[in-house]
């Protein structure tokens, strides 16, 4: 008796298909089965995705872009904070100096 080579092809094929002397009383479950198998093997093919090199500059520059507005936002704040230490010393030294001249 002659027995056929095992391919992908055959491990997924029905048992009739390999051999058309079987018959089982799970005809129609076996396709399914093959079915699900090949779409579990193509859902494992698109597990994979590309960037290119176009897409990683414009995400950079979108990146480079925020990191400037924060760096100026913090430089304003630094500004802010600086000339409002400047007004209090301006004050403190002009109540000083009203303190001075009444006594």
């Amino acid at each position: 008796m002659a027995m056929a080579a095992l391919s992908p092809s055959s491990v997924l094929a029905t048992p009739i298909q390999v051999n058309p002397q079987v018959t089982t009383d799970l005809q129609t479950s076996v396709p399914q089965f093959a079915q699900d198998a090949q779409k579990a093997a193509k859902t494992a093919q698109t597990d994979t995705i590309t960037i290119s090199a176009q897409a990683l500059k414009m995400a950079d520059d979108k990146n480079a872009s925020a990191k400037e507005a924060a760096n100026k936002a913090d430089e304003q704040e630094s500004l802010l904070a600086a000339k409002d230490k400047a007004d209090n010393e301006r004050n403190e030294t002009q109540k000083s100096a009203l303190k001075a001249y009444v006594q």
